[in-house]
C-alpha cells in the first residue's frame, strides 16, 4: 500500500516537473517576444523622427525657393527683333513663365511664412497651455493616457507620441 502511495507521489512529481518546464518554456517565449516588440518599436520611434527631421528640412528648402521666386520677377522683358533687316524696328515681347503659377506661389509663401510666425509666437510664453503642455501636466499629475484622451478629447495613439516626444 505504501509502495503504491509512493509510486503515485513519484509519477504526481514527475508530471508537476513537466508541466513547470513548459511554464518556464512559455515564459521565455513572451519574455523573447516583448523584447523584440521593444526592438521594433524603438526602432520605429528612430525612423518616425528621422522622417519627421526629412520632413522639415524639405519644408525649410521649399521656402528658401519660393522666397528666392517670390523676388524674382514674374515677367521678363526681352528685346527682340521683328526681322532681321529691320534692325531699327525692334519690339519689346514679354516672356512668360508658363511652369509655376504666381498665385499659388504667393499663397503658399504667405502661408509658410504665417506658419513661421505661429511657431516664433508659441515660443513665447503663452497664458493658454497648447494640447502638448497640457498632456504633460495631466500624465505628470498621475492621470492616466485614457483619462487625458477623454479630458482632451483626443486619440489615445495621439496622446501617447506627445508623451513619446516631449
Amino acid at each position: 500500500m505504501i509502495t503504491i502511495f509512493l509510486v503515485f507521489l513519484f509519477i504526481i512529481q514527475i508530471i508537476s516537473f513537466y508541466f513547470l518546464a513548459l511554464l518556464y518554456t512559455k515564459v521565455t517565449k513572451f519574455d523573447d517576444l516583448e523584447k523584440k516588440q521593444r526592438k521594433l518599436m524603438a526602432e520605429m520611434d528612430n525612423s518616425i523622427v528621422a522622417y519627421l527631421s526629412e520632413l522639415k528640412d524639405e519644408n525649410e528648402r521649399l521656402i528658401e525657393q519660393l522666397t528666392v521666386y517670390a523676388q524674382q520677377p514674374a515677367v521678363k522683358k526681352t528685346t527682340v527683333s521683328a526681322s532681321q533687316e529691320s534692325a531699327a524696328s525692334e519690339e519689346v515681347r514679354p516672356v512668360i513663365r508658363t511652369s509655376i503659377p504666381k498665385m499659388p506661389v504667393n499663397l503658399a509663401l504667405k502661408s509658410y511664412k504665417a506658419a513661421g510666425q505661429a511657431t516664433e509666437e508659441s515660443k513665447a510664453p503663452v497664458e493658454a497651455e497648447d494640447a502638448r503642455t497640457q498632456v504633460i501636466r495631466l500624465y505628470d499629475a498621475g492621470q492616466s493616457i485614457e483619462e487625458i484622451a477623454k479630458q482632451l478629447g483626443k486619440g489615445r495613439t495621439e496622446i501617447e507620441l506627445i508623451l513619446k516626444f516631449r
